[in-house]
């Protein structure tokens, strides 16, 4: 329709314009021709024609225009509305709480629940205790400095899938922990101290039955993670579509380790709540009790391996025209074991040392997909530390491979459009809109008006002082001093603004050489998008 009447209108415009700019010169022109050559009929069809040629053109150029015109506009319509486009899970979306499956775990009644959390403090006190000990001889030893290192990977270990997690996590981040300890405790993001195969053959016959290896050979062990082992295989019969012959991995669930994450979920439950109790340190205002709540929401669907199939099927879904990046498929599921197909590439630190070019296309590919997950999809990988990230060189370019998909980030629509605003803003610089955000968005504020406008003021200041830096770089900078002037003016945070500053901030580990530069305008894109 807008079209017919464009160029309805644009015809008009020809008539007038053939009057007025077309005739004129013809109309000189045939006097000219009639008073120079006034027996000369053939010149003046000729000229007849011409004019008739040249309006046919001009009519059919402006017919052009407008038909460019209106397929630009209709094309920016439809740019308009892909941009306000939910993600497909939006809809009915609706959170899942953990609490109850955490609570019955421990206990019918207050008193089992306080014997259990006693128990498990009491054997997290045991592991640390040698530690204790061993601390004054390292100042003076270096073998027992060196004692000390190994007994703590050790310990962090046994501790259990909680502390492993957290341990992976503050290894990538060599600008908030020493050189010292991201060297030792990094060997926890390649692989942590597994099970037997005696308990895996009785996992998997709970699962698949005793004739498992009728239709399952397992060839090697690749690798042991916090809350699983991978073993690499292939089928010997078809399996859901999979033919006879498909390389296959194979992820078994570590034995007894639902009831210590659940205890120390209970545990750090408690310990923000006594927190945030205390009078004088403002400390409510950190969301601790929420973060941890949100926390615990997206760590113990981790422990059920049909949660990661549905995860691996989303993935697959929302990276399915991006031939640069690549998940497992999934095969077959219980709660305790993963089918899914094998992922062949060279683990992304091997390229540390690779040339320039390849390390700027990966930082860029690694940016954008991570940016992708957060502001376009709001299904964030949680785990991004260097051992779940495979390359794969096709001679054309670089393939992100990404294994271990179990914990998952995802905020849903209310918190993501708050989210997405607040991180626009501040990757704008507009420190003041960030600051107005974060309070308008706060679900409870106990700040009076001058705080508040105190609070406001800081994270402009904020933003005038590192205008030169760029904000993703940043992230770890900022979280800190926002958490400062929150404490300081009383405004309390939304945890997911916090959990999604931490995973834009999973990027700076995850980057193995920094060239955030190249991706920034993909960052301010994506965040306008959606803003």
């Amino acid at each position: 329709m807008f079209s017919s009447r464009l160029v309805t209108s644009r015809s008009r415009l020809f008539e007038n314009v053939t009057t007025t700019q077309v005739m004129l010169p013809m109309q000189r022109l045939s006097r000219y021709s009639s008073s120079s050559i006034a027996h000369s009929p053939s010149l003046e069809q000729t000229l007849e024609r011409w004019r008739k040629n040249g309006s046919r053109l001009y009519a059919r150029r402006m017919i052009e225009v407008a038909a460019a015109s209106a397929a630009l506009h209709v094309q920016r319509v439809r740019m308009q509305e892909a941009a306000k486009d939910m993600p497909t899970q939006w809809v009915d979306w609706e959170r899942k709480d953990w609490t109850d499956a955490l609570m019955r775990s421990m206990g019918g009644n207050s008193l089992q629940r306080f014997w259990v959390a006693a128990r498990r403090l009491a054997s997290l006190a045991a592991l640390a205790s040698p530690l204790v000990l061993l601390a004054p001889f390292s100042v003076v030893s270096t073998k027992a400095q060196n004692l000390s290192w190994d007994y703590a990977l050790w310990g962090i270990e046994q501790a259990g899938p909680t502390f492993i997690k957290l341990i992976q996590w503050a290894t990538t981040r060599q600008d908030m922990f020493s050189q010292e300890f991201c060297l030792h405790f990094g060997k926890l993001r390649d692989e942590t101290r597994g099970h037997s195969w005696k308990e895996t053959c009785q996992i998997l016959a709970s699962e698949y039955g005793d004739d498992f290896d009728s239709w399952l050979q397992l060839e090697e062990l690749v690798g042991s993670g916090c809350v699983a082992q991978v073993y690499k295989g292939r089928l010997l019969q078809p399996v859901n579509l999979y033919p006879q012959g498909t390389e296959i991995a194979l992820k078994v669930q570590h034995p007894n380790i639902w009831q210590k994450v659940c205890v120390d979920f209970y545990i750090l439950d408690k310990v923000a709540h006594f927190l945030e109790s205390l009078p004088y340190l403002n400390l409510e205002y950190l969301s601790l009790r929420d973060t941890a709540q949100q926390f615990c929401n997206i760590m113990l669907p981790q422990l059920d391996l049909r949660e990661e199939e549905a995860h691996l099927k989303r993935f697959n879904q929302d990276f399915a025209t991006d031939e640069k990046v690549s998940f497992p498929e999934p095969i077959m599921a219980t709660r305790k074991a993963l089918l899914e197909t094998y992922l062949h590439g060279s683990p992304i630190l091997t390229y540390v040392n690779a040339p320039l070019e390849k390390r700027k296309e990966l930082a860029k590919l690694g940016c954008s997909t991570t940016l992708k997950m957060i502001f376009l999809n709001d299904f964030v990988h949680g785990d991004l530390h260097p051992g779940n990230i495979l390359v794969q060189d096709t001679g054309k370019f670089l393939k992100l491979c990404i294994l271990d998909c179990g914990l998952v980030i995802e905020m849903g629509p209310d918190q993501h459009e708050n989210v997405v605003q607040v991180l626009g803003a501040f990757a704008r610089k507009n420190g003041r809109l960030a600051g107005q955000l974060m309070v308008d968005k706060a679900s409870k504020r106990q700040a009076s008006d001058l705080d508040v406008e105190l609070f406001v003021e800081g994270i402009e200041r904020i933003c005038v002082e590192d205008e030169d830096n760029n904000f993703v770089e940043k992230v770890g900078d900022y979280i800190a001093d926002i958490c400062y002037l929150a404490c300081k003016h009383k405004v309390k945070l939304e945890p997911s603004f916090v959990n999604a500053a931490l995973a834009v901030e999973i990027m700076e580990g995850y980057s193995v050489v920094r060239f955030m530069s190249l991706t920034e305008a993909c960052f301010v894109s994506a965040v306008f998008t959606h803003s």
